[in-house]
């Protein structure tokens, strides 16, 4: 339903309709929202907003008309100064437990004591989901990001830092590693955080995940391991104890991540002791290639022994190696009916 047809309908049933739950798209803006509880002022409106921080205080404060808005997803930018950031920080609490996502997308978080009652707000506020796009976080935001996983309704959190470092040794993200270890969280996604500059920082996040029971979702993109040989070696037997020893584990995602062959062998050599991954992507970029001769001895068999993968996707390669393509069409027969139950599983 497009929005201006449900806006139609609830001008022509406002006063009569005591709930409704907006579709997932499009998201409606605070004004539209604001037009949609003032049409139907006894009806909880349950859907997803775009807007700045400013437009969504009146929303999460349940102002008049929207004292019964149900905020399902939020999408937020244009914190403009550290004042609006702490209101919006206070003002989330109100909808503790109705927030399933929340966004927060290109903003420059400040550190101290404004970030901490940010982080605050959103822990306070039960918030499932979390996505930090673009926002600069620096190794001064891992407190907060504990405080987020110490909350317990955490199932995904996913920060895409435009290639600004995250993690460094310490005891703040021993802190983290604790409370990763602790969560049910389900997706976690650490793209262009510049994880392996900090290489003992970036095993001890991953050892972490280790055994994890909930996980099932991994996004390490866009982390470059660095141009030796041992440095790739070591990024790619950090994935594969991820993919041999958690049974939860479906999807790895660590394209833009400069691997090599080095760092691809040992997560292959892993693949054929994994029941339960479903999904392998791995773009080659930069002019990084795959031999034919590493397809055929290291891709291919492992893919032969391996019967739960459902995609594996190298990206956009200009000639796909005959291996590769082989390999991808046994990938593809196990979706198709009739097959077996052991490729099905």
């Amino acid at each position: 339903m497009r929005t201006a047809h449900l806006a139609q309908f609830v001008d022509a049933h406002g006063e009569s309709l005591r709930s409704v739950t907006a579709p997932e798209e499009p998201q409606f803006s605070a004004d539209q929202v604001t037009r949609l509880c003032r049409s139907a002022p006894l009806c909880t409106l349950r859907c997803r907003v775009y807007c700045s921080a400013a437009e969504a205080l009146p929303l999460l404060r349940y102002e008049a008309p929207c004292a019964l808005l149900h905020i399902v997803r939020l999408f937020v930018t244009g914190f403009d100064n550290q004042e609006v950031v702490q209101d919006f920080a206070a003002a989330l609490p109100s909808h503790s437990g109705k927030i399933k996502e929340l966004t927060v997308w290109s903003i420059p978080l400040p550190t101290g004591a404004v970030a901490d009652a940010f982080m605050r707000g959103i822990a306070e506020a039960r918030v499932s989901d979390v996505i930090f796009s673009n926002c600069h976080l620096t190794p001064a935001s891992v407190p907060g990001l504990t405080r987020l996983l110490q909350a317990g309704s955490l199932e995904r959190l996913d920060i895409s830092n435009s290639r600004h470092a995250l993690f460094e040794e310490g005891p703040d993200l021993t802190a983290l590693c604790h409370a990763l270890r602790s969560s049910t969280l389900q997706n976690l996604e650490l793209s262009m955080c510049r994880l392996w500059r900090d290489p003992p920082a970036a095993g001890e996040l991953l050892a972490v995940l280790v055994g994890h029971q909930t996980l099932r979702e991994l996004c390490l993109a866009s982390n470059g391991v660095g141009d030796t040989h041992d440095a790739r070696r070591a990024a790619g037997e950090q994935l594969a104890s991820l993919i041999t020893h958690n049974s939860a584990l479906q999807k790895i995602d660590s394209q833009d991540c400069s691997l090599g062959e080095a760092g691809l062998a040992p997560i292959f050599e892993g693949l054929p002791r994994s029941s339960t991954l479903k999904e392998l992507i791995y773009y080659t970029v930069g002019g990084e290639i795959i031999s034919r001769e590493f397809a055929r001895n290291v891709i291919l068999p492992a893919v032969r022994l391996n019967s739960s993968l459902r995609m594996l996707n190298f990206g956009p390669i200009l000639e796909p190696l005959p291996e590769l393509v082989e390999a991808q069409a046994i990938i593809a027969a196990r979706t198709q009916p009739g097959a077996t139950a052991s490729a099905s599983a």
